[in-house]
């Protein structure tokens, strides 16, 4: 029997990046995007201006894959009270950013991390930042080797495209995000927001066959899965995949003959290199 098993492909996880200060409530497994740190230089953010942290070393303040994010931080400087809202923008071509998604405006406590749950999809390479309604100090780090933020003028709405000015000085935005998988494109986070998030697939392998050569016109197979509560989907010769139940009986004529074999888990995630199984019936005997 020459059975052909595909491996169980798990979820693909998001790569962490090295942050220094990572957001707090982070889920086993998230990639932290950007960095929240204390404040420490004097440097002040003006009101009604997007920022975006267009150059960060490694790309630290951009998504390393799709996903969703699902919190973010900010280390808010000293009082007076400011309202801050996470921006996030992808990249549109020379110094053009779009903006693909917000946060609510949110109010900050004074001189302490704040942290806020959110739910923004992204693509690999969007980067984030951030509005204010009120000036804050504080939300820059200087100097920043490495670190190069782009602005423009207004509360920029997603879907908005605008050309952003690449500011001269190596500054560093005050800002971080929590990105985790969405391996079943539903739009939340599968490490904390889905209830359920199942993109592995079953494999699928034949226990049971024909010999390879066999004057028998009956064949029958029997096939498992490696994950329970699976549905199976059966194809004889190249015909299209039927349902089917193991053991499966099939009534064939001589020459060669193929069997193949998939399983669907209860998720709806199909063996796509279904398990096969290749026969033949040689002529009967003359009595």
């Amino acid at each position: 029997m020459n059975s052909r098993v595909r491996r169980v492909r798990s979820a693909a996880a998001i790569g962490a990046l090295v942050a220094l200060a990572m957001p707090v409530g982070s889920a086993n497994g998230a990639a932290p995007i950007g960095e929240a740190f204390a404040p420490s230089t004097t440097v002040t953010c003006a009101a009604t201006i997007t920022y975006l942290q267009a150059i960060s070393p490694q790309g630290q303040y951009a998504a390393p894959s799709g996903g969703v994010i699902t919190s973010w931080s900010v280390f808010a400087g000293p009082p007076p009270v400011n309202h801050f809202r996470l921006k996030v923008a992808r990249p549109a071509g020379g110094d053009n950013f779009t903006i693909v998604g917000q946060s609510d405006l949110m109010t900050l406590v004074p001189s302490q991390l704040n942290t806020f749950l959110v739910r923004i999809p992204v693509e690999a390479g969007d980067v984030i930042g951030f509005s204010l309604n009120e000036d804050m100090a504080g939300c820059l780090r200087t100097p920043a080797s490495g670190y190069r933020f782009a602005f423009a003028g207004g509360d920029l709405q997603p879907g908005t495209t605008a050309t952003f000015n690449i500011a001269g000085p190596e500054r560093q935005l005050d800002v971080s995000a929590t990105l985790e998988p969405d391996c079943d494109q539903d739009g939340f986070g599968d490490e904390s927001q889905d209830a359920v998030a199942d993109c592995v697939t079953p494999e699928t392998q034949i226990t049971k066959g024909p010999k390879d050569k066999t004057r028998k016109r009956k064949a029958t197979f029997e096939f498992s899965s490696s994950e329970p509560n699976v549905s199976f989907e059966c194809s004889l010769d190249g015909k299209p995949f039927v349902s089917c139940l193991s053991p499966d009986t099939v009534k064939v004529k001589k020459g060669k003959h193929s069997f193949a074999v998939r399983a669907r888990d209860a998720a709806g995630n199909l063996d796509g290199s279904p398990a096969s199984d290749d026969w033949k019936v040689k002529k009967k005997r003359k009595r």
